[in-house]
């Protein structure tokens, strides 16, 4: 009896083992990186480098992110991106209650997102098009900016009553920018926030230099124009091509907020985490990953 009970607990656990190897294979970036990184902050190469006692631990960066900009390449190939501000409560950030102010950069995981966010931002290209007197005339304009590493581009035109114009979604190469926070996992305390969780962002804190940038996703747009005004209902969306960004070649180091007086940012800055409650199944807990509720921690 001993030994049937033996055997089936050996066999148990070998289907354990396949179905564990199974999900890892399937998504090893997921099934790796939940919560990696201490405190947002770890020594490892794909960990975020911000060193704030406000932070929870979260998971390792991907390889790349992607944001949706109605920007041209030429700017962002030799500026990168900035905040607009230097307000680093995330709470607010997620809740969009400080877009004006925000210490934030928001990129994300998931292309399909930064695509939706570059086909709204790209309809303020249009509507800039369309605004453009000699398109309210019906007479042809173009618009052209230089692209580095392609040089001369057509970024938006007006003709024959269409008018069409270029949006953006940005390749972020993370192992040479890792100064941001996982936002499903910094809020994961707050629940009313859960919801925006589906748009897998990274936050970066106030900086992502222009040697991180990898390159381009080019997406023209393209819609009916009468008088100045869009018919929306004929707005068309489709990916042109992917440039490189030839001062990606140049990068070096990443860049570190609290070693740039411009930011802000050290590691006592509020950042508005909510506290995660500790788990009434379990002792307690753990002090480094900021529960409250605990037996141990209270």
């Amino acid at each position: 009896m001993r030994y049937r009970i033996s055997a089936l607990a050996a066999f148990l656990a070998a289907v354990a083992v396949v179905l564990t190897q199974a999900v890892v294979s399937t998504s090893p970036a997921r099934a790796a990186g939940f919560y990696d990184c201490p405190r947002g902050f770890g020594n490892g190469s794909s960990c975020s480098n911000i060193d704030n006692t406000d932070t929870v631990n979260q998971r390792r960066l991907p390889e790349y992110v992607y944001r949706g900009d109605s920007r041209a390449p030429y700017e962002i190939f030799t500026n990168g991106f900035r905040s607009v501000g230097t307000d680093y409560d995330i709470q607010r950030h997620v809740q969009g209650g400080n877009n004006a102010r925000s210490g934030y950069i928001s990129t994300s995981a998931a292309l399909s997102e930064s695509e939706s966010f570059a086909r709204s931002q790209g309809g303020r290209n249009l509507d800039s098009m369309a605004a453009q007197p000699s398109c309210r005339l019906g007479r042809p304009i173009a618009v052209w900016s230089t692209i580095p590493g392609l040089g001369g581009w057509r970024t938006s035109d007006c003709d024959g009553g269409w008018v069409e114009a270029d949006t953006f979604v940005y390749l972020i190469d993370a192992g040479m920018a890792h100064n941001a926070l996982y936002i499903p996992d910094q809020v994961r305390g707050n629940t009313t926030l859960a919801r925006y969780a589906s748009q897998e962002e990274w936050a970066y804190v106030r900086r992502i230099p222009n040697t991180a940038v990898a390159g381009v996703r080019i997406y023209r747009m393209r819609a009916r124009v009468t008088n100045g005004v869009i018919d929306f209902r004929t707005q068309t969306f489709r990916f042109d091509r992917y440039v490189g960004n030839p001062h990606h070649a140049e990068a070096r180091s990443t860049y570190d907020p609290s070693a740039d007086p411009g930011a802000h940012f050290n590691r006592g800055t509020y950042l508005d985490v909510p506290a995660i409650n500790a788990n009434p199944y379990t002792r307690g807990c753990e002090e480094m990953f900021r529960c409250r509720g605990g037996d141990d921690h209270g």
